[in-house]
């Protein structure tokens, strides 16, 4: 992340994007309160694919229709190309659709943590409601952390300290953001997890591996003052996925799974 020390801050200096953090982080207790409360009252038990379509197009699509129809003043008038709502959206959108299409399968082999939903929508073997609720997910936490991010390095002078101090902060909130997912999906009985200590440290190890590149990676997009383009932004967030995608596949070379498996195959060709 290349902000510039210029004064401790948490929010972007950029009207547009300080005005979409905002409105992602506000938005966040909301689709986090309705998934709550499905988990708790167990209405998931009843579920089929079009609940749960239905659930994951109103947790996940507030993030595209909010924006678009009541626009920030720093949006209002300008093309949607502009819009850093539309930027972030594309690059979330792009990134998770890659870790659930393939980096899902490596939890499936390495991780041996599966999931049984009783729903026949899907796309490479994972629910495609899953796509759309990971969409929500994603965009919380990365308009929680790239505000933590910004003050850390608004507040610190440039030099090997701060670089280093980053790193170790991009470590922390990457391993608590995994570990806190992996913790908190417990209660839902469709997911089949071997060994649930293990998955929860080891397990949480592997799956921080995303957001050590994402987290900063995103914290960049329109962070300096300068203007991305869609394609910049969609080019960025394939660029990050596929050096996530790399960072996986080292872990199935070098460290491998759980237990006895062949680390040997490819986890999505299996």
């Amino acid at each position: 992340m290349a902000t510039e020390y210029k004064g401790s801050r948490w929010f972007s200096a950029n009207p547009s994007k300080r005005w979409a953090e905002k409105f992602f982080l506000l938005y966040s207790p909301v689709w986090i309160g309705i998934f709550g409360t499905v988990v708790a009252t167990k209405a998931y038990e009843s579920f089929r694919d079009v609940e749960y379509m239905i659930l994951a197009l109103v947790v996940s699509l507030p993030c595209v229709l909010f924006p678009l129809l009541f626009p920030g003043e720093a949006d209002k008038g300008k093309p949607l190309s502009e819009r850093y709502w539309v930027k972030a959206n594309i690059w979330i959108g792009l990134f998770g659709f890659i870790g659930n299409y393939f980096w899902t399968h490596y939890f499936f082999v390495l991780l041996k943590a599966t999931y049984s939903f009783p729903v026949k929508w899907n796309l490479n073997q994972v629910p495609i409601m899953l796509y759309l609720i990971t969409h929500a997910y994603f965009m919380s936490y990365h308009a929680a952390t790239t505000p933590v991010l910004r003050k850390y390095w608004t507040s610190m002078k440039p030099g090997a300290l701060r670089w280093i101090g980053g790193v170790f902060l991009v470590l922390a909130l990457a391993y608590f953001t995994a570990f806190m997912e992996a913790f908190t999906i417990q209660s839902v009985p469709y997911y089949h997890i071997e060994d649930r200590f293990t998955f929860y440290t080891i397990g949480s190890t592997f799956y921080m591996l995303y957001f050590v590149i994402s987290f900063p990676m995103f914290a960049r997009v329109e962070e300096t003052g300068d203007k991305w383009s869609l394609a910049r932004t969609a080019i960025d967030s394939l660029g990050s996925a596929m050096i996530v995608f790399c960072l996986c596949d080292f872990w199935r070379l070098i460290v491998g799974g759980l237990g006895s498996i062949d680390s040997s195959k490819m986890p999505f060709v299996y």
